[in-house]
């Protein structure tokens, strides 16, 4: 019989871990996704405006399409530009609050045993669903920013179904832990939290969701230390991404798969592929 693996809660000791910190980067998330849903269901609707034949790349979606096939507005013709930049632009920046997130509740993701009852294997299939769908999401969605299509597949079709899985898993998720969330938040007075020094830094309570660790290690930053590496990572894509979409920015664009300038005279156009 294999030995029994090490319990997450004593091989993961930091003691930011914790429904607090958790918390708060749920709550940016919570925001930011609800975001990226809306617009990427505009986009959807924007890019498939109805010309019959093969224009439809989901032709089998049925209900998961039909209710957003509408007629994108000629006017104001910015207006898809600023959607669109929207979508890639929010998502790049919530990469690293993503990973983030994953980082601050990895002990329950390795939680032995894995499933403890029926309700309990509903609620990981729906984590599974949930970090497996933003995960493919987020990374066939910087590949096809960059027009790096190596997963071999149709990135509209597999985005638009993966998004689903995602929408479905997210709002299971959000349903059995909001409160949760808006406890943890209330646990903690976020300004108190901030001018906590490395120094003074303790772990939280142990709580009964596994997230603290029962012996923590002596702490190495603060929590407004991690915050603000995540939260300046996440502004560092921000600069990086949206002279994309806002062209006094373009020199900034660093991301940018076709460079920060476009040229000049009539043909200062971008081109995607040349045959």
């Amino acid at each position: 019989m294999s030995p029994r693996p090490v319990p997450p809660q004593r091989a993961w000791r930091s003691p930011l871990r914790g429904p607090w910190l958790t918390s708060v980067l749920a709550s940016v998330l919570l925001v930011g996704l609800l975001v990226l849903v809306v617009t990427g269901l505009l986009s959807y609707a924007a890019y498939d405006p109805r010309l019959g034949g093969s224009n439809d790349q989901t032709p089998q979606a049925g209900l998961l399409a039909s209710w957003i096939a509408f007629d994108w507005p000629t006017s104001p013709s910015w207006l898809y530009r600023v959607n669109q930049g929207l979508h890639v632009t929010l998502g790049l920046a919530l990469v690293p609050v993503v990973l983030a997130k994953l980082w601050s509740v990895a002990p329950k993701l390795f939680a032995w045993p894995p499933v403890k009852s029926p309700a309990h294997a509903l609620e990981r299939l729906s984590i599974l669903l949930l970090v497996g769908s933003i995960l493919f999401l987020m990374l066939t969605g910087a590949m096809n920013a960059q027009y790096d299509y190596a997963f071999g597949f149709s990135f509209y079709t597999g985005h638009f179904y993966a998004a689903w899985v995602f929408i479905a898993a997210f709002a299971t998720h959000v349903f059995l832990k909001l409160p949760t969330m808006v406890r943890s938040l209330r646990s903690r007075p976020f300004g108190a939290e901030m001018r906590t020094s490395t120094a003074d830094t303790v772990a939280e309570p142990v709580d009964p969701h596994g997230l603290v660790s029962p012996d923590p290690a002596p702490a190495t930053m603060s929590r407004r230390g991690a915050l603000a590496v995540v939260g300046g990572s996440s502004l560092a894509v921000l600069a990086m991404s949206v002279g994309q979409t806002i062209d006094p920015l373009r020199r900034t664009a660093l991301l940018a798969p076709r460079g920060q300038v476009t040229g000049d005279g009539p043909n200062d156009f971008p081109v995607n592929t040349t045959f």
